[in-house]
C-alpha cells in the first residue's frame, strides 16, 4: 500500500468513516477481512484500502452475506485489488432493490390471492420467472463484466474514472430494469396479438 500521511488513520477515524463501532472493526480485522494495519511506531494506521474493504464488507453483509461467505468472497479476490476495483466490486453486488425481496414477492403473492388467482398457477408463474429472470441476469452480468468492468480494469484510469464508473452503475440499474419491463410488455403485447389474430 502507498498511501500518504494524509491518507492514513487512526482505528477511531476508520471506525468513524465507515459507520462501524471500533469494537467490529477490530473484529473484522482478527478476521482477515482487511489487511493488517501499516504501523508507524506504537500507532496502527488504516488507509484507503482498508476502508473500501470495510465498506464491501458492509455492502455484503446488506447483501445478505454471512461473515463465512465474507471471508471466502474476499478470498477471491486478487492480492493485489486496488480500492477503486473494491468500490467497483461493491457497487456491482449492492441490491436492486430499496426492501428486502423476500417482503416484495410476500406482498405480491397476497394481493395475487386476493385477487383470485389460484395458488398452482401463481406458483408455476412464479417458477417460471425465477428460472427465466436468473438465466437473464446471468447473461447480463456475463455482458457488463466482459465488456464494460474488465475493459476498464485492462487499461488506466485516473481515480475520478473509476469513481464516475462507480456512481454510473446505479443508473445502470435503474436503466436496464425499466428496459426488462419494457422489453417484457412488448413481449406480452405481441402474444396477445397473435392469440388474437
Amino acid at each position: 500500500m502507498t498511501e500518504t500521511t494524509e491518507e492514513l488513520m487512526t482505528i477511531d477515524e476508520l471506525s468513524t468513516a465507515t459507520g462501524l463501532s471500533v469494537r467490529t472493526t477490530r473484529y473484522y480485522a482478527s478476521l482477515g477481512l482487511i489487511p493488517p494495519p501499516i504501523r508507524r511506531g506504537r500507532v496502527a494506521y488504516y488507509g484507503p484500502e482498508h476502508r473500501a474493504r470495510l465498506d464491501l464488507v458492509t455492502a455484503l453483509q446488506e447483501h445478505g452475506f454471512t461473515l463465512q461467505a465474507i471471508e471466502r468472497y474476499l478470498g477471491r479476490l486478487p492480492v493485489d485489488i486496488t480500492r477503486e476495483d473494491l468500490a467497483m466490486q461493491r457497487a456491482m453486488i449492492t441490491s436492486w432493490a430499496t426492501e428486502p425481496t423476500e417482503d416484495i414477492q410476500a406482498r405480491i403473492g397476497r394481493e395475487l390471492i386476493a385477487l383470485g388467482l389460484p395458488r398452482d398457477a401463481l406458483a408455476a408463474a412464479y417458477a417460471a420467472t425465477s428460472r427465466l429472470m436468473a438465466d437473464l441476469a446471468d447473461e447480463l452480468n456475463t455482458i457488463l463484466r466482459d465488456q464494460v468492468v474488465d475493459p476498464f480494469k485492462r487499461t488506466h484510469h485516473t481515480a475520478e474514472e473509476a469513481a464516475h464508473l462507480e456512481e454510473v452503475l446505479p443508473r445502470l440499474r435503474q436503466l436496464t430494469t425499466e428496459a426488462i419491463v419494457v422489453s417484457f410488455q412488448d413481449a406480452v403485447n405481441r402474444t396477445i396479438s397473435r392469440n388474437l389474430s
